[in-house]
Formats: structure tokens, sequence, C-alpha cells
């Protein structure tokens, strides 16, 4: 990662810093997720709405990360499970800062992608970049895909990548701002990174 920048903004600003945000966001989504159940016009209320947010309800701004997704049980555990893995990792890795302020800028470009396609967001592209992070960081630690099947974080995270480069080539407008809005601090974090790590490959690609 390359963060001299976000070291000398932890230097000047380092008091905004959130701890314990990976079970606060965890909790969060767990209890939105069991109102939603009782109550499904609750997730209305959290969503990033460009709509609400122009008529002054600013919380949407936050809210909509801890909005569920749409599935059974145990899907929606393994969201918990993987949302908590994510960013606790990051946490230990980087520290309260480096974490608040990478899921900050996923939030704040997300609401401006909405406000400025005024189209819905989601949480979706901010999760897949704390995923993404996360794989960039430990990218030889295994995970069961189906509960059987071991694969490295490494191929996991290209095939994320794959299909979010297709859903950007393929999607409109608002589809891509959502993506591109949900996965700049990944692209911040990390960009000038893989910029490097192409600039070598074609280097050694040339010196065949």
């Amino acid at each position: 990662m390359d963060g001299a920048w976000v070291d000398r903004l932890e230097r000047r600003l380092g008091f905004i810093s959130i701890p314990g945000l990976p079970g606060f966001l965890t909790a969060l989504t767990a209890c939105s997720a069991l109102l939603a159940g009782a109550k499904p016009e609750f997730v209305s209320a959290l969503s990033l709405d460009p709509v609400a947010l122009a008529h002054g309800q600013i919380w949407r701004v936050l809210t909509f990360l801890i909005v569920p997704p749409e599935s059974g049980l145990l899907w929606m555990l393994l969201w918990l499970a993987l949302i908590y893995s994510c960013l606790s990792a990051l946490e230990n890795t980087w520290g309260e800062f480096k974490l608040t302020v990478y899921i900050a800028i996923g939030a704040l470009a997300s609401t401006a992608a909405a406000l400025a396609t005024a189209s819905v967001g989601d949480n979706g592209a901010v999760h897949l970049a704390s995923f993404l992070a996360f794989a960039r960081l430990a990218p030889d630690r295994e995970v069961l895909i189906m509960f059987v099947i071991p694969l490295k974080l490494r191929w996991v995270a290209a095939f994320a990548a794959a299909l979010t480069a297709i859903q950007l080539a393929s999607g409109d407008m608002a589809t891509r701002a959502r993506l591109l809005a949900g996965l700049s601090a990944y692209l911040l974090y990390f960009g000038p990174g893989h910029w490097q790590d192409l600039k070598l490959a074609w280097r050694r690609r040339g010196l065949r």
C-alpha cells in the first residue's frame, strides 16, 4: 500500500479514528437484518437514496453501509463473517485511523455518485473494496468455497475483479459510477502499487 499520504493525514487528524469499527459495523448490520426481517420497510430508511439525502436525511451517508443483503439466514451469517474478517484484518494491519479513512472514502464517494446519477446506491462495492484490500495484504490465505474447495484469496479476488470489470464494461452510467465510487478507496490505497507491478511485469517481459 502506498500510504504516505495517509500517514501525513493521520499525524494531523488521527483523533477521528473509530475504535472497534469492524465489530461496530458487523453488529449494526446484524441488527439491521433482524429488524428488516420483522419490518421490511425499515431498510428503506437506511438506504443511500439521493432524493432523501437532498431533503436533509444526512444519516444515510453512513447507514447505507449497514444495509443487509437480501438473502437467507446461512448466507447472512456468511456475509457478516466476511465483513468482520476483512475489516478486522485491515484494522490489525493498518490501525484504526487508516481503516476509518478507507471506509469513509468509500462512503463519501458512493454518496457523491448517488447524487450525481440520481440513483439509489448500495454498499456492495464498498465491502468489495475491503475484501480486495484483505486479499492484497494476505494473498496466500485460503478460504473454503462452498465449505469444501480451498482457494487462495488471490484467486477469489481475481475472480471478483473480473466480474467487476464485466459490470463496468456492460453497465449503464449509474452502475459504473456506483462501482468506481465504492472502489475508490482501494484505488487510492493500492492503485500505485498495482501500477508499479504492471511496470515491473512489462520490464521483465521486455528483457525476455
